[in-house]
């Protein structure tokens, strides 16, 4: 159990290369907005199911308290990821899958750095 962190990393990675090959596909037929609503509505069912299965499995024994400015950082957040993913299936209509794909990939280094400065 101690290393089951390997197989769930490598399962994501997978996956996320799954996601992007289907974004490029269904780039040639559909416009850019089409396919970003097309990834969060396909995924919205996903997050419900874990939601779902996080309460059944632990339940809350104290309802959580958010802020107004917790709400703001959500919403920020929210649209960024819908204007990358925009960006991104742009640059898949293009024909820049390669840079495409490296601009997501470097979303970690780039959080890491706004994450310090700020």
């Amino acid at each position: 159990m101690a290393f089951s962190w390997i197989f769930f990393t490598l399962m994501a990675a997978f996956m996320q290369a799954w996601r992007n090959a289907f974004q490029k596909q269904l780039s040639t037929t559909v416009d850019v907005w089409g396919v970003t609503l097309a990834r969060f509505i396909f995924g919205l069912p996903f997050a419900a199911l874990y939601l779902s299965s996080l309460y059944y499995f632990k339940p809350v024994e104290s309802v959580a308290h958010f802020t107004p400015k917790f709400w703001i950082y959500v919403v920020i957040a929210g649209c960024s990821q819908i204007l990358a993913t925009a960006l991104m299936v742009q640059l898949f209509k293009q024909k820049n899958y390669a840079v495409g794909v490296g601009l997501a990939k470097s979303e970690a280094i780039l959080a890491a750095i706004i994450g310090v400065t700020f």
